[in-house]
């Protein structure tokens, strides 16, 4: 091949992949993305509002008779624990919220066994609120 032939045959492939590109751009088809815009909002309101329903099962339970009077007991500053876990996040909100529904829940029961070990739980709920912050 000479070089002549080779030089179109290159003009030619670059004169292809051109219009190729241009008319693509031009027939008006809009970018798609593989997360559109209402996706990434509804998740993160899924996110916001996850949150929230962990920081409220938390402020229930330290809002509890039964618990305000163990954390008494046990010398904890639930105005400092209701503090800590407003700003919560992440991991650490989600894991004690966890405990707090069980607490929640626990304490609804009245059997003396679920009591027990509901108590064991908000004293160690409590300190791991103070401790987070």
């Amino acid at each position: 091949m000479t070089m002549y032939k080779r030089l179109a045959l290159v003009v030619c492939a670059v004169v292809v992949v051109a219009v190729g590109a241009a008319g693509a751009s031009l027939a008006g088809e809009p970018t798609r993305h593989v997360v559109g815009e209402g996706d990434i909002q509804a998740r993160i309101d899924q996110q916001i509002g996850q949150a929230n329903a962990d920081r409220q099962a938390i402020q229930t339970m330290l809002q509890r008779p039964d618990v305000r009077r163990i954390a008494g007991s046990a010398g904890l500053d639930l105005d400092r624990a209701n503090a800590a876990a407003a700003v919560l996040s992440g991991s650490s909100l989600a894991t004690l919220a966890a405990q707090a529904r069980e607490v929640n829940a626990g304490l609804v029961g009245g059997d003396s066994t679920i009591v027990i070990s509901a108590t064991a739980l908000i004293i160690i709920l409590l300190i791991l609120i103070l401790l987070a912050h």
